[in-house]
């Protein structure tokens, strides 16, 4: 019968029939003997990877050393996240491509920690509400840059959230020039409810009124690196500068830590 097919025919049923013998032998040849033996993977991977030294060893190994952030973190609303979701977010961050720890004991998190933190804290609405979150076009206030976040969180021990919608108002604002008290809690978001500084963020509270209208005009002229004051204070007027240097000057100096 295969006599009668054409030639052409003929020679690529040969060639179809030399490519699957190829590959079969090719199959028997480059396939692992243990392939199959459990499922589809190859089983000698599992006692290979239980010999392998552990990337990820947990927070009680990480917390050995690091006895001030443990006593941050023991306490904070992170106590439930391991150290290495943030510090070992990739082998160059925590762990070296030998999986050995990195030589400095100052561990480090990627550059972008909006993009890291928003993992946890982007709001969604398959979230449940009670869990802080942010929409970053309206964080820390709408028309702003987001700066990285910890600027004003500390990551170890974050404070919670003020919850959607409500005013982050510092304690005994009571009565104040018009527009003020909503100033004032767009400056707590970064410094405090008291004025009294967060993080890298400077306190404002005990700043003579001279020193800090001295700044924040400064601030309004552009001469700054900080984009983020610069955009706040360009919307500030001189009677709202005032006002708040009047209210910081009188707010109680923080305790030194």
């Amino acid at each position: 019968m295969i006599n009668n097919l054409p030639k052409h025919i003929v020679r690529l049923i040969l060639l179809l029939l030399f490519s699957l013998l190829l590959a079969l032998v090719a199959k028997s040849y480059l396939t692992d003997p243990s392939f199959y033996e459990y499922g589809h993977y190859r089983a000698d991977t599992i006692p290979e990877l239980a010999a392998g030294e552990p990337v990820y060893k947990g927070s009680v190994y990480c917390l050995e050393c690091h006895e001030q952030r443990k006593a941050d973190w023991s306490e904070g609303a992170h106590v439930a996240v391991q150290c290495e979701v943030c510090h070992g977010t990739n082998r160059e961050v925590c762990l070296n491509p030998n999986q050995e720890h990195p030589e400095s004991p100052k561990t480090t998190v990627p550059a972008d920690t909006i993009r890291l933190c928003t993992t946890c804290h982007l709001a969604l609405a398959a979230r449940p509400a009670k869990h802080p979150q942010i929409i970053l076009g309206q964080h820390p206030f709408p028309d702003e840059e987001t700066p990285q976040c910890y600027t004003c969180h500390n990551p170890h021990s974050p404070s919670n959230m003020e919850p959607a919608g409500e005013k982050a108002l510092p304690l005994g604002i009571t009565e104040s020039p018009a527009g003020l008290a909503e100033v004032v809690s767009k400056c707590a978001r970064c410094h405090g409810k008291q004025g009294q500084g967060r993080n890298k963020t400077p306190a404002l509270a005990g700043m003579q009124a001279d020193v800090f209208i001295e700044l924040m005009n400064n601030y309004k002229s552009g001469n700054s690196e900080s984009k983020t004051m610069i955009k706040f204070a360009s919307r500030l007027s001189d009677e709202e500068i005032a006002g708040l240097a009047r209210y910081y000057e009188g707010l109680p100096v923080p305790a030194p830590d």
